[in-house]
């Protein structure tokens, strides 16, 4: 469990390292909780984020090392298994550096919403809704794949969105491209389209935080028991 909870640590880690960068842009840290560049002064360094990173290493290496005890042992108490407090109890050592130091971090960040809105469409991500939203019209499914990736290649052709495509550009792609489809091609209207349990609508967000947030109660309330 110490090895998976570090694993996850390290994921989240490394998309705060990437969406920090320039390229992105989709955080920005918190001065207190990053450094600056020995050489350039403008820079902030996720120095928090890239050590959780390197230390889930420590802790897969220390999983890997009780495993490596355990083999071939037989069964019941045996010697060998003295090698496992260092491990245990270095992985426990590192997680009580790691949770607050990753929660901290998480919480001081600055998410730059309307950079993160102007790429959400980049590359012609809501072909896929355009394709699901024809299914929803009764249109066979490899129909309409291929009517996606006839709007794409329009707009390519054009270089635009396929929000900025004609209603004669998308009839003449699929009689079914109504002026209706332009409900999914934004991205309010994509997340908004994903109405189910588990799913991207604002709603279904709202009963997962809220799902979330009783699950760690209850977490909570066994732990100081």
């Amino acid at each position: 469990m110490f090895a998976m909870i570090a694993v996850d640590l390290s994921r989240l880690a490394e998309d705060i390292i990437v969406w920090s960068s320039t390229e992105f842009g989709y955080v920005t840290l918190h001065d207190s909780w990053s450094t600056g560049s020995s050489i350039m002064p403008q820079k902030k360094n996720p120095d928090i984020a890239e050590l959780a990173r390197g230390k889930s290493g420590r802790l897969i290496g220390n999983l890997a090392g009780l495993l490596a005890t355990l083999k071939a042992q037989p069964l019941a108490y045996n010697r060998d298994l003295q090698e496992d407090k260092e491990p245990v109890f270095d992985s426990v050592a590192q997680l009580e550096l790691l949770l607050p130091a990753m929660a901290g971090l998480v919480a001081s960040l600055t998410f730059n919403v309307q950079r993160m809105a102007e790429l959400a469409p980049a590359g012609y991500t809501l072909a896929t809704d355009l394709a699901e939203w024809l299914v929803r019209q009764g249109v066979p499914f490899r129909s309409a794949h291929e009517a996606a990736g006839a709007a794409v290649r329009a707009a390519e052709q054009r270089g635009v969105g396929l929000q900025e495509l004609t209603d004669d550009e998308l009839a003449a792609i699929s009689p079914e491209l109504t002026p209706q489809v332009r409900e999914v091609l934004t991205i309010e209207g994509s997340v908004s389209a994903r109405d189910c349990r588990g799913g991207t609508a604002p709603g279904r967000v709202a009963e997962q935080l809220n799902a979330i947030g009783e699950a760690a109660e209850r977490l909570r309330r066994q732990l100081v028991r």
